[in-house]
């Protein structure tokens, strides 16, 4: 596990401390949630990114992998297809048929499995939110990453008609890559129209006008294209979760590798109090950067009484007094569907005032800052409850970057936990691709939140070495953003309710928080900016 030293922030104190080491022999204890492998059963769509390493050649790139998985329930994927992105191992590779692919769930809804490909196996490390879905991630010796799944649902041509999206990776220098549009589609998939926003290593583009196609050769798959000024000529393979939720990843080798999510486009901001989380860098040095917070918006995007946190490379503070505020203008010819976010106060760490292009959809306004002060991506949703529920069981995900002498090496922790009305017990593995992986128990107590703002203080298997510190924020009682505020690594992430297993929805969800639920799936997968690789021969330590 990543070696980190213990710190308390000035101005947020937040502590998850995590067991320094580099073995996996740590006995562990699950929770009884009552989980097993028939509860990974049918057909789930998927798609996870981040690092990958050669540790021969001593090179890494970005990668993403996307497709679907079907699992029997007795432990076997008996079948699945996958497009893989990933310079590292050769560039695109689409319709990859899985082979010899296996799982185990744990009763605590942890599970573990192999993904075995004709361009190799990826090892997998996931924890179940309920039968249809949950939070996944890459554990393995080359490389890193995370992502969701999801039970497969269907969605017709006629079933998609306005859509919003976001999109990340890297372009063809391995720089920070993100993007996000809207476009509406008459009935055979056309783009009749659509705007389209790219942050290129910090630098921002105009907004491109957008046109191409997002076509379904099937109720369950299709393809898109998209064509901007800037970045014409990009391809992508397109995988239904369902009619609310697709999942995209590029095939073409045009340069850039970006993989993505789109949903409904809601044609004004949700009205009341959001939260938000985002992540990327700076654009001097490629820092890497998180920031979370909340803060209060009117139907017009007008935002006010807003508290910010943000990690910029271990460099840490909260913006509350004076609280930042912000107003969106909105963009012709989509009027309340993309708007130009400028605020005042918000801060980078270094930057304040940052603008940022704004789309609201069903699945949270996604943002992407444009300002060229720098790259930040993510997205803010409406919040619907100001506490998580207790006692519960929850599935934990981060991802994000070191800084602790190790320039930029990724880092994904996944874990389980259930929570009481103070403290948390359960187990946290963590993939870092410059040092091994780490299984660990893990237990602590949890602050109570203030509109919704919260910070948790944890060990694994006792002992205390301090420093990965987490800053939460409530969207629902399903689903809450966290961002991390120590000097050793800089990570944002989520948490979400568990159900009972044998359930494929959330227990104790409001109707009206279902959404919310289901647009936390996709924070996981919304930013993995990966940036220029900076790892020297004695960074691959594996």
């Amino acid at each position: 596990m990543s070696l980190r030293k213990h710190l308390i922030l000035p101005s947020i104190v937040f502590a998850l401390a995590l067991l320094a080491g580099c073995n996996t022999s740590n006995t562990v204890t699950t929770n009884n949630n009552g989980y097993s492998n028939t509860d990974f059963s049918g057909t789930y769509v998927f798609s996870f990114s981040g690092t990958d390493v050669n540790l021969t050649a001593q090179t890494q790139s970005f990668f993403a992998i996307a497709g679907t998985i079907t699992a029997d329930g007795k432990g076997h994927i008996q079948s699945g297809t996958v497009d893989i992105n990933d310079a590292n191992i050769g560039g695109v590779f689409t319709a990859q048929a899985l082979t010899a692919s296996t799982y185990s769930v744990s009763q605590d809804g942890r599970g573990t499995g192999t993904l075995v490909t004709p361009q190799g196996t990826f090892g997998l490390d996931f924890v179940m939110t309920s039968d249809s879905g949950g939070l996944i991630s890459r554990f393995d010796s080359n490389g890193s990453g995370s992502g969701t799944f999801a039970l497969q649902g269907t969605a017709t041509q006629g079933s998609l008609s306005g859509l919003a999206f976001t999109l990340f990776g890297t372009d063809a220098s391995f720089n920070f890559l993100g993007s996000v549009g809207a476009f509406t589609l008459n009935g055979s998939g056309v783009i009749q129209s659509g705007l389209e926003d790219f942050n290129d290593a910090g630098a921002g583009t105009d907004t491109q006008t957008l046109t191409g196609s997002l076509v379904l050769s099937s109720n369950t798959a299709g393809t898109a294209a998209f064509d901007t000024s800037f970045a014409p000529g990009l391809t992508f393979d397109v995988w239904v979760v369902d009619s609310t939720h697709l999942k995209l990843i590029e095939t073409d080798t045009t340069g850039p590798a970006l993989v993505g999510d789109a949903f409904p486009q809601a044609s004004t901001f949700p009205a009341g109090q959001l939260v938000f989380s985002m992540a990327g860098g700076s654009l001097s040095s490629g820092n890497p950067i998180a920031t979370g917070g909340f803060v209060t918006t009117d139907a017009n995007g007008n935002l006010s009484n807003g508290t910010e946190d943000y990690n910029n490379a271990g460099t840490t503070g909260t913006i509350s007094d004076p609280p930042f505020s912000g107003s969106c203008n909105a963009t012709a010819p989509f009027a309340g569907d993309r708007c130009e976010l400028t605020t005042s106060v918000f801060t980078n760490g270094n930057q304040g005032n940052l603008v940022f292009a704004a789309y609201p959809s069903t699945a949270g306004v996604l943002l992407l800052e444009d300002d060229g002060s720098g790259f930040l991506q993510g997205a803010a949703y409406a919040q619907s409850a100001t506490a998580f529920g207790a006692p519960e069981g929850y599935a934990l995900n981060l991802s994000g970057f070191n800084s602790n002498g190790v320039a930029d090496s990724e880092v994904d922790d996944i874990a389980q936990f259930n929570a009481t009305s103070t403290n948390l017990t359960g187990v946290l593995d963590e993939n870092d691709v410059a040092s091994a992986l780490i299984t660990a128990n893990l237990n602590g107590t949890y602050t109570a939140p203030a509109s919704g703002r919260g910070t948790i203080s944890a060990t694994t298997n006792g002992t205390y070495v301090g420093g990965l510190s987490l800053g939460y924020y409530v969207i629902g009682s399903s689903a809450t953003l966290v961002i991390e505020g120590d000097q050793q690594q800089v990570t944002t992430g989520v948490f979400e309710l568990q159900s009972s297993p044998g359930s494929s929805v959330s227990k104790a969800v409001k109707p009206q928080e279902a959404q919310t639920a289901a647009a936390a799936q996709s924070i996981v997968s919304l930013v993995r900016p990966f940036g220029r690789a900076k790892l020297t021969p004695k960074h691959f330590t594996k």
